[in-house]
């Protein structure tokens, strides 16, 4: 295999940052929701403009599999290395958060019996098989991921003729399992499966299959970066206007099953339907080709600080990710403040976007520092290095990259 240089996509930063930031707008709002009955108007638009930013969870798995692929695609790939590394700065998060969680939920929602130490126990040892733990699933689908990622380079290598059917196939494959999910899953009774099947149905959020099709398509893209690039160069402006016809035909499914098909709220909104791949693939295309679009600016003295923005905000994307339960909760604890007092409803809704600001901002914050310290910048996924004047530093990763 021909060694090719290591090669930064700075797109992908830019990436990172933005859909992070949408990750936390989409669990921000979704407590805007709670707060309204069912049905009401409010419930609905909110729900609607909630339902239109469920892209992020496809998205992050794309970019996940394009930077994998970028990253080995042309390059001599050692499985045990590739597993040593990404282990390491994924699993040292995984493990640690799930014991924080488990401690701060203790703490904040104190319940009988909850620090035995058999209870303790048994909360960790589901929790890490199951990714239950507030937003720890991404982490535990990545890490399934690097599992089988040999696999899926070894195939995509030599089916390098075929990667168009492949494409095609994965994305019929994702359209028929999302609609499983959405249509035959929810109807069964899950004590008449087999407890495989069963477990596999209550946490198929939590199961790679259920992305596969972004997995792929991210490395088919990385395998044909350049020609996939100058392909969108020349059709932006039908990306753009594909972006602007899919919004408000998702807004309109979400209402033809609240209001036609009389859905409940957690089937109309849910991730895993057949529309969503689609309209998360039309997204995720238009988010990237922004990226590239900044990459080919970053430089020049009017986009410096945005570029600065964008750099520390992508590294320290997988902490702020990991911090959010924290901010989330106690700016609901705020809200609820506030509404309990009788706040207008008016100032209610008008700290949403500021809600959403803190919670991004505080988490980065606390992320950024985090990943300075040695040692404890591993909980946030990076690698800090001991001297800042040493000869040469070591170079920071993300588990999202």
């Amino acid at each position: 295999m021909q060694q090719v240089a290591k090669r930064h996509l700075y797109e992908i930063d830019l990436m990172r940052a933005f859909i992070m930031l949408a990750v936390l707008s989409v669990h921000t709002t979704s407590f805007f929701l709670s707060q309204n009955p069912d049905m009401s108007p409010a419930f609905l638009t909110i729900g609607s403009l909630l339902t239109s930013m469920h892209f992020t969870r496809e998205s992050f798995m794309f970019m996940t599999g394009l930077v994998l692929f970028v990253t080995y695609y042309h390059r001599t790939f050692r499985a045990i290395d590739f597993w040593k590394k990404r282990f390491l700065l994924i699993a040292i998060p995984y493990l640690a958060w799930n014991v924080v969680y488990i401690i701060f939920k203790g703490l904040y929602y104190p319940s009988h019996n909850y620090w035995g130490a058999l209870a303790l126990w048994n909360d960790f040892r589901h929790s890490l098989f199951t990714g239950n733990q507030y937003y720890l699933y991404y982490v535990l689908v990545s890490m399934q991921l690097y599992i089988i990622f040999p696999l899926l380079l070894k195939g995509l290598r030599k089916f390098e003729r075929y990667h168009v059917h492949i494409f095609i196939g994965s994305f019929v494959l994702q359209l028929l399992l999302m609609a499983i999910c959405k249509f035959v899953l929810p109807g069964i009774n899950k004590a008449t499966l087999p407890p495989v099947l069963s477990n596999l149905d209550q946490y198929r959020d939590q199961f790679v299959l259920a992305y596969q099709f972004w997995f792929i398509a991210g490395g088919i893209v990385a395998c044909h970066y350049e020609k996939i690039l100058a392909f969108a160069h020349r059709h932006h402006r039908a990306i753009l206007t594909a972006l602007f016809c899919a919004v408000p035909i998702v807004w309109g499914h979400y209402f033809f099953d609240r209001l036609v098909l009389h859905e409940r709220e957690g089937l109309a909104e849910v991730v895993l339907q057949p529309i969503m791949v689609p309209y998360s693939l039309i997204v995720t295309a238009n988010i990237w080709y922004a990226g590239v679009r900044w990459a080919e600016r970053r430089t020049q003295p009017a986009w410096q600080p945005f570029s600065w923005f964008i750099k520390r905000a992508a590294n320290a994307s997988f902490g702020i990710y990991l911090i959010q339960p924290f901010p989330i909760v106690y700016m609901e604890k705020f809200m609820h403040h506030l509404r309990n007092i009788g706040a207008p409803t008016w100032l209610h809704y008008s700290l949403w976007p500021f809600c959403i600001l803190f919670v991004y901002f505080s988490g980065l914050l606390i992320a950024h520092w985090m990943g300075k310290i040695p040692y404890i910048s591993y909980v946030v996924g990076r690698k800090a290095p001991f001297s800042r004047v040493a000869n040469k530093p070591l170079r920071e990763s993300s588990t999202t990259a």
